[in-house]
């Protein structure tokens, strides 16, 4: 099971500046629930895990479904803040649970995919273009491609 730090399990930092409570415990159970289920990757992918998600689609479903006032769009956009996904760069070593984590791999376009949160463990839940939505250990490529980390700020703040 994919636990996240908001949780209170050791080892994690604090949640201070990032979504609210009500907001991290309900987008961190819609993950889990994605997870189980096991949907395969499908580019464009956003409304329906039988059907498939790709990176993007599968944070926006899990968001809508936890009531989080953001709209669909690519990684790339959302990692400069559109849609409503607004937040804060942090640093690599600040890194929590429910945080955005983008990557730009060889031939792709600049923060092209997207995954979320680590838990104690240092894994990261992504949806992979092979393997549909999984849970990686934060470690290889999957640590030497980050490019951008964010630490969501939702509330009530509206969407542009």
């Amino acid at each position: 099971m994919f636990l996240l730090c908001f949780w209170g399990f050791s080892g994690c930092a604090s949640r201070a500046e990032a979504l609210s409570l009500e907001y991290a415990k309900a987008f961190g159970r819609e993950l889990q629930s994605i997870i189980n289920k096991n949907p395969r990757y499908l580019w464009g992918g956003s409304s329906d895990e039988s059907k498939g998600l790709d990176c993007s689609g599968y944070l926006f479903l899990a968001a809508r479904r936890a009531g989080m006032p953001v709209r669909r769009t690519t990684a790339g956009l959302m990692a400069e803040g559109h849609g409503g996904w607004t937040g804060k760069t942090v640093a690599f070593e600040d890194v929590d649970g429910l945080d955005l984590v983008f990557w730009t791999f060889k031939n792709s376009r600049p923060n092209g995919h997207v995954g979320a949160g680590w838990d104690a463990g240092g894994k990261v839940t992504h949806a992979s273009f092979r393997r549909g939505v999984v849970i990686d250990e934060f470690k290889g490529r999957l640590k030497s491609a980050v490019t951008k980390i964010i630490r969501l700020t939702l509330g009530d703040k509206k969407t542009d």
